[in-house]
């Protein structure tokens, strides 16, 4: 028979095992990426299901702006603006064909990390809801955890929780080719978890996530694997797009100059089905 004294070390062993066990279990539930409620059991996105179904015969041209049409699909004209782009006259902006825009919410510095709220957003919003344009919004992320891309998302959702936003949520993180950013050494695993985080956090409260990004972005920064549970906003300056996965937006010009808005601006095509 074991001694009291041998029985208190056993009891005190299975107790310290369970301790260990629960830290443990604890930990992982903590470490596990926030894309957890994922479908798995879904259809691989990379299966040709998943493949683009536009063709380079379908797409036309009139001036700077292209269109796609075929049987399935029609195309609108859109754009993308933040604060850079000045003061908008938001009535010429439709009259000359703009069916929707993309206004930046937000941004995080790729320096010190600060969020900040686009100095025209509220300005942009009311303009373009009064000439009838249907609305998405986009924050630029320098997120460096998953936590800080929810701070993002946590940030969008409060300042578009009373407004009428028509299109996605997007989330926009793009290197700084002309000076040191703080996502500069981080690595692309996280990179992709920043933004699954983010649009996780969009999806639970309601809205609908977008991932914007050009070729590399979305074909080697980030997972495609992952990536492809969301709608993707695909951004290649040319007449014919290339990404071999679908995508709902193309912007396809960052030198567009519609009357109404005295800087350049991006131009977008949003696929529709008829």
């Amino acid at each position: 028979m074991l001694s009291p004294q041998g029985k208190m070390l056993i009891g005190f062993l299975c107790g310290f095992l369970a301790l260990i066990f629960l830290i443990s279990w604890f930990y992982r539930l903590l470490a596990d990426p926030v894309y957890i409620n994922y479908d798995y059991d879904a259809p691989d996105p990379l299966s040709e299901l998943n493949a683009s179904p536009y063709r380079d015969e379908n797409f036309t041209s009139s001036g700077q702006y292209l269109y796609y049409e075929d049987e399935t699909y029609t195309s609108l004209q859109g754009i993308d603006v933040s604060s850079h782009n000045g003061e908008i006259d938001w009535q010429q902006v439709k009259a000359e064909g703009i069916d929707f825009v993309f206004l930046r919410v937000g941004y995080r510095t790729y320096l010190y990390g600060e969020i900040h709220e686009d100095e025209r957003f509220e300005e942009y919003y009311e303009g373009a809801r009064k000439a009838g344009l249907q609305i998405g919004v986009y924050f630029f992320s320098q997120a460096v955890s998953e936590e800080e891309a929810m701070e993002e998302a946590f940030f969008t959702l409060e300042h578009i929780r009373h407004k009428q936003i028509d299109l996605p949520v997007a989330y926009d993180m793009e290197d700084i080719d002309y000076d040191d950013s703080r996502i500069d050494h981080v690595d692309f695993d996280l990179r992709t978890e920043a933004a699954l985080a983010f649009c996780e956090k969009i999806r639970e409260n309601g809205r609908v996530p977008l991932i914007y990004g050009n070729l590399y972005w979305l074909s080697e920064v980030y997972d495609p694997s992952l990536i492809l549970h969301y709608p993707l906003w695909y951004a290649h300056y040319t007449d014919r797009p290339d990404y071999p996965y679908e995508y709902r937006f193309w912007q396809y010009s960052d030198a567009g100059e519609v009357p109404g808005i005295p800087e350049a601006t991006d131009l977008d095509i949003w696929f529709v089905k008829k």
